[in-house]
C-alpha cells in the first residue's frame, strides 16, 4: 500500500498535468518526448515530419528553440 505522501504527491502532479504542466522526458526518438507521470505525448515539428500519436502536443525542442532566438534576436 502505498503512503500518503506517496499518494498526494502523485495527485499534485496529476493535477499539474491537467494544467498543461507536463515533467517532460525526452524517448529515444528524434523529437519526441514522453511525460513521466500522465503518459502524454508530445514532439517538435520540426524534427519530426508525422506525429506520433493522435493526441501528441507540439513543444518545440531546445536545438530548434535555440535557432529562432538566434534569428529573432
Amino acid at each position: 500500500m502505498p503512503s500518503k505522501v506517496t499518494l498526494l504527491t502523485r495527485t499534485k502532479a496529476l493535477a499539474n498535468c491537467a494544467q498543461d504542466w507536463h515533467q517532460w522526458h525526452p524517448t529515444f526518438a528524434l523529437g519526441e518526448k514522453v511525460c513521466t507521470v500522465c503518459g502524454a505525448k508530445a514532439y517538435c515539428p520540426l524534427c519530426v515530419s508525422k506525429p506520433p500519436g493522435t493526441n501528441a502536443k507540439l513543444i518545440t525542442c531546445a536545438l530548434h528553440r535555440r535557432e529562432r532566438k538566434e534569428v529573432e534576436g
